[in-house]
């Protein structure tokens, strides 16, 4: 019966068939073109830079794109909702304070730290979106409040403190590549499923696409909002918790400017800065070119001033590449 309603609905509504199909193409050829622009730039630094060429530096370049690319992963929600959130860098380095003062001061068991500061994130994130669908000030100006607050909050909890030397069973949570990469693959099929397969997460993309309307359809606007901002929380706490265990301190200065690469990922990945398009699978590939380049520029003997340089000027051709596709269209 479930195969005969839904052809005849094909067949009674083939517009819409043929919107989904051109959808999936689009979908389709944007993952092929982001996947052709990382293996170019992958072969660009193979053949200029001997020391480019080898399994290690391949597993490095996973490895470093790991954390930032969960981080992505909540910023991609965000976005898609039509939102944006620029204290995710500082959220970032509250909870790898409060981890760490948990651990190295609390003593607190491994699991019950790494839930304190999933809960954290969650919270600060929640916040975001509560003061700015409360107030209807710009989610650029809450959440830039909210980055330079919580990096004082940060410094004000790590004043004095020597938050290092965790237990091996946390280190163990950064440690290598194999761990971080399968924590980065998680996150992303989490978040995906969540994007695809809830009606919450189905929801931000009315939203981001037109919030009017959605709000005219009887989707809850305001809560909806408050959840993607909860899950970019949470999921900048996740990459913090496996910062802090990667380098085995907390310090506050962690996190400065990895919104930015964050929301240069996403861009690149396809997801829209004007919200209702995207997906965490491209995410990734786009957190993939911008480790690329790093990588490849430091082997190169390029200093960090230039690569921040390159950085400036690949997010702002990705903002305008998105300009014009929507202009296009």
């Amino acid at each position: 019966m479930a195969d005969t309603r839904n052809s005849s609905t094909a067949v009674s509504n083939p517009g819409a068939t043929s919107r989904s199909l051109d959808r999936l193409r689009h979908e389709f050829m944007q993952i092929w073109q982001v996947l052709a622009a990382l293996a170019l730039i992958y072969l660009v630094f193979f053949l200029l830079s001997p020391p480019f060429r080898s399994l290690d530096t391949l597993l490095s370049i996973f490895g470093q794109a790991a954390i930032l690319a969960v981080l992505a992963c909540g910023t991609t929600v965000v976005l898609i909702s039509g939102g944006l959130d620029l204290s995710v860098g500082s959220i970032f380095a509250v909870v790898g304070v409060c981890v760490g003062i948990l651990l190295a001061e609390m003593e607190l068991p491994v699991w019950l730290a790494v839930l304190g500061g999933l809960g954290i994130g969650a919270a600060l994130g929640a916040l975001n979106g509560i003061v700015q669908v409360a107030t209807g000030v710009p989610a650029f100006i809450v959440t830039l409040g909210g980055l330079t607050a919580y990096k004082g909050v940060a410094e004000i909890l790590a004043s004095g403190r020597d938050l290092s030397r965790f237990p091996d069973g946390f280190q163990a949570l950064g440690s290598g590549y194999v761990v971080p990469m399968g924590i980065m693959f998680a996150a992303a099929l989490l978040t995906g499923l969540f994007l695809t397969r809830t009606r919450l997460g189905i929801r931000a993309f009315a939203i981001g696409g037109n919030e009017e309307v959605a709000r005219l359809a009887g989707v809850p606007v305001k809560r909806s909002r408050v959840c993607y901002y909860m899950l970019g929380g949470l999921l900048a706490a996740l990459a913090a918790i496996m910062e802090v265990a990667k380098l085995n301190f907390a310090m506050p200065a962690r996190g400065q400017s990895y919104e930015l690469f964050a929301i240069a990922a996403v861009v690149i990945g396809g997801t829209s800065l004007f919200g209702g398009r995207g997906g965490v699978g491209k995410t990734l590939i786009g957190m993939l070119i911008m480790q690329t380049i790093t990588v490849g520029l430091s082997y190169m003997g390029v200093g960090t001033s230039y690569q921040r340089i390159a950085i400036g000027i690949i997010i702002i051709a990705a903002v305008y590449w998105d300009v014009w596709r929507r202009s296009t269209r």
